[in-house]
């Protein structure tokens, strides 16, 4: 299908498929009205013979939320309907294309093109049209050369020792809490019978070592 046509169809005759395994967020589906909305239909929505989409459930999704908003005249949207697929096609064609559609950015060209549209976008779609957050747009717009280099770190081995060393200081503070003796044996309760054991056991070691309480009880767990 080297030349496909583009029909114009009510948004409501498109079948989403019911096992598409692309997600689609609601700041997502938003972020796709409102481009549509202020540049137009980019990419047509692709279906097979009977409506069912194999590409395009998110522009789907956000050409309902514009014809809600009364912004989707006649609730048309652009399709193109690929009648040449089997059943078996459209589904392989559908997984790969949510496949290949997912890749890595060059951060630098993206930060690149956003400075420089920045300054040239006039009309009605501007920058923050574009689906960049406030906080993405805020790093990539500013100024690097003006970023405070005391925020990087440039001994990370020295950095590695100074945490551990406030790690041991933080326990080191700790240490000398009181905690209840179920939590670090692993038990709260004991039967009667299991209590008197216990301290017939720990009186008799007592005697024997010379330690006592939590010290005798740590030298004969140490000893197992």
């Amino acid at each position: 299908m080297n030349n496909p046509t583009i029909e114009l169809w009510d948004v409501e005759k498109l079948i989403p498929y019911e096992a598409n395994a692309k997600k689609h967020s609601p700041q997502q589906v938003a972020d796709l009205a409102n481009l549509i909305k202020k540049a137009g239909w980019t990419q047509p929505i692709v279906v097979d013979k009977d409506g069912v989409i194999i590409a395009g459930h998110g522009r789907r999704l956000a050409a309902l939320k514009l014809k809600e908003e009364g912004r989707l005249p006649k609730g048309l949207v652009p399709v193109i309907v690929r009648r040449d697929l089997s059943k078996a096609e459209a589904d392989a064609l559908r997984l790969a294309d949510n496949r290949v559609t997912s890749t890595d950015y060059d951060q630098a060209l993206i930060q690149e093109e956003l400075q420089r549209l920045a300054q040239e976008l006039t009309g009605d779609l501007q920058i923050i049209d574009l689906g960049f957050d406030e906080k993405e747009l805020d790093f990539t717009l500013s100024d690097l050369g003006e970023i405070d280099d005391s925020y990087f770190v440039d001994d990370v081995a020295e950095a590695v020792e100074q945490q551990k060393r406030e790690n041991e200081k933080a326990i080191e503070a700790t240490d000398d809490i009181a905690a209840p003796i179920g939590d670090a044996l692993g038990f709260k309760r004991v039967t009667i019978a299991q209590s008197r054991q216990i301290r017939e056991l720990m009186s008799a070691a007592e005697s024997r070592t010379g330690k006592k309480g939590v010290d005798l009880l740590i030298a004969a767990l140490s000893a197992v």
